[in-house]
């Protein structure tokens, strides 16, 4: 009888514990079926993308898991613990521009507010019906935890390279290659190589000769010097792959393929991108100040210095590069020209390739800091003081001026700094005019290709000579720029009051509850106290129910019946007292 009461003693221990973790009935419900759910949805991964699909998704949650997470825990929640949508997208987009460098369609942004178009995060517009379908199910709630956070993420990864091994088997069948035949490097590398380039081109694979896939890789290489970097890339990851090998199968062929394009967006912005910024840093008005004049900008390229800066005003203006806060001095802000869609490689029908966002690491660090979705203005800086960039070194002194903005924003949010806002990203803007781009009202830009700028406008996105010449000659002005705010921060004439939140509505979920009074909060502690009481005693209720059953069922199974039922009905503490639990 003892033993029985120590097994009773440990559920009521046990169920205390559960009863004391705050989701505990959600979780505990809901756990085991998301369980399957998870698993039928992968098995029918599998089976649209190949074999293989599965595994590699899985093996991609935990990475991204754990690069998702500062982000996650730093970003306001809804009242369920979870990121609303919009919350999730921006999330997702920052997710792959760490990873990889990736502008996924439909995730990254387009000059508007964050809220989704569509199922996953957007995503799903650029798919098949019947993935779109798929993803519709398995994704097609308004919130997300971490964990369905990564789950979506490592999908839209594993979409990402399905798509390249198709690519890559109509390479081989291009170049007359058996994929049931070993290759050896030299054509393994070749393969991967006019796969990437032929798609850059917008070329599909299946369609040309080998010669005029030849011709094609040729071009790319003469237009973008920088692009036959690629190749030592993927030389460098077939030594990573199969160092030992002389001839490769398929399979190492399709993984070196996945881990370049993983890693290209990296090279290509130590590369190409790298290349851009420094000529943009050399021709700045003033040190530090992020800026270039745009007769600057189109007397470089006039004068031979650099062919590519030749983009018309207006194709800027609409790109939301163009400081034109002094209508005689129009200036290009370095981190919005690196980050523009004119400056992207459309690698992939899901993905563009585009130079990393600097201000990315800055954010990481203050979200992996503060863990929370807002600080105190002299919380910021104490980090920011301690993180060294691109361009600021390690304890910098912050001037008057940008401290004064940065307790406006605080001041417009009851003492706080909400971090993903615009407010504040403009503030980073100024404090970090080289690595932080300027972030413009929604609706007031719009990121399009030069491709699609000349579909849409039918204008080319390139100035002519006459054009940059006008800008070039143009006289300076003669008085200030009116209503511009006095200022030693280059470009503060720019600055707007105008907040804009990623997630407004939780943003205030997360304000009230640390607005409320200490009175308020102890009353609710107090309520939710009770009711985990209340569902300790359920729990345990229903525990001492089953071990009584279950006892009763030993004992008769035993042969011992008529004993063993006279002594339990002794030993039962309900007995008599509550008839309604007698059996």
């Amino acid at each position: 009888m003892l033993s029985c009461w120590m097994l009773i003693l440990t559920l009521a221990c046990h169920a205390w514990i559960c009863a004391s973790s705050p989701g505990f009935l959600a979780s505990g419900l809901t756990n085991s079926s998301e369980g399957v759910a998870r698993a039928a949805f992968l098995d029918q991964l599998e089976e649209l993308l190949g074999k293989g699909r599965r595994i590699s998704t899985e093996s991609r949650l935990n990475s991204i898991t754990e690069t998702l997470r500062a982000t996650f825990v730093a970003m306001p929640k809804t009242a369920h613990g979870r990121l609303s949508a919009a919350s999730a997208r921006y999330a997702m987009h920052r997710l792959f521009v760490q990873r990889h460098g990736w502008h996924v369609k439909g995730v990254a942004p387009t000059g508007g507010s964050w809220s989704p178009a569509s199922a996953a995060l957007g995503f799903s517009e650029h798919l098949s019906p019947r993935i779109q379908d798929l993803l519709g199910e398995q994704f097609s709630g308004n919130d997300f935890d971490l964990d369905e956070l990564a789950l979506l993420g490592a999908t839209i990864e594993a979409l990402i390279h399905s798509e390249a091994v198709g690519r890559l088997y109509a390479t081989y069948r291009l170049l007359e290659m058996d994929p049931e035949v070993p290759v050896s490097e030299e054509k393994a590398v070749d393969a991967v190589y006019m796969c990437l380039t032929a798609y850059l081109t917008g070329n599909n694979i299946s369609r040309l000769s080998r010669e005029a896939l030849r011709s094609t890789c040729k071009l790319v290489e003469e237009q973008f010097p920088q692009w036959v970097n690629t190749k030592t890339l993927i030389q460098e990851t077939q030594r990573q792959v199969a160092p030992t090998l002389q001839v490769l199968e398929f399979s190492d062929v399709e993984l070196i393929l996945e881990l370049v394009s993983e890693k290209m967006g990296h090279r290509v912005d130590e590369g190409a991108c790298q290349d851009i910024e420094d000529r943009l840093v050399a021709l700045q008005d003033s040190i530090g100040s992020g800026r270039v004049r745009l007769s600057d900008f189109y007397s470089s390229h006039l004068e031979g210095e650099h062919f590519e800066f030749n983009e018309r005003p207006e194709y800027l203006r609409q790109l939301g590069v163009l400081d034109e806060s002094d209508p005689s001095a129009p200036r290009i802000m370095i981190p919005n020209y690196l980050t523009m869609a004119g400056n992207c490689f459309n690698v992939s029908s899901y993905y563009d390739l585009c130079c990393i966002d600097l201000c990315e690491d800055l954010m990481d660090a203050l979200e992996r800091h503060i863990k929370a979705p807002q600080a105190s203005p002299s919380e910021i800086v104490t980090i920011l003081n301690s993180t060294e960039s691109a361009y600021v070194p390690v304890g910098r002194t912050l001037s008057e001026s940008l401290m004064k903005k940065l307790s406006e924003v605080a001041e417009a949010h009851s003492g706080q700094v909400p971090l993903h806002g615009r407010l504040f990203a403009q503030w980073m803007h100024f404090a970090y005019p080289n690595e932080c781009p300027y972030p413009h009202l929604s609706g007031t830009t719009k990121p399009v290709s030069e491709a699609q700028w000349l579909a849409e406008t039918g204008t080319p996105p390139i100035a002519t000579q006459d054009q940059m010449h006008s800008i070039i000659n143009m006289p300076p002005s003669t008085h200030g720029v009116t209503g511009c705010d006095n200022s030693e921060e280059e470009g503060m004439c720019m600055w707007a009051p105008e907040e804009e939140l990623v997630d407004a509505e939780s943003w205030r979920t997360v304000r009230e509850a640390a607005l409320e009074p200490a009175s308020v909060q102890s009353a609710l502690l107090g309520v939710r106290s009770l009711l985990r009481m209340c569902a300790f005693m359920a729990m345990l209720a229903s525990s001492v129910v089953a071990i009584r059953n279950v006892l009763r069922q030993m004992w008769v199974v035993l042969g011992e019946a008529k004993g063993s039922e006279a002594s339990f009905a002794a030993f039962s503490p309900w007995k008599d007292k509550h008839p309604e639990h007698n059996l």
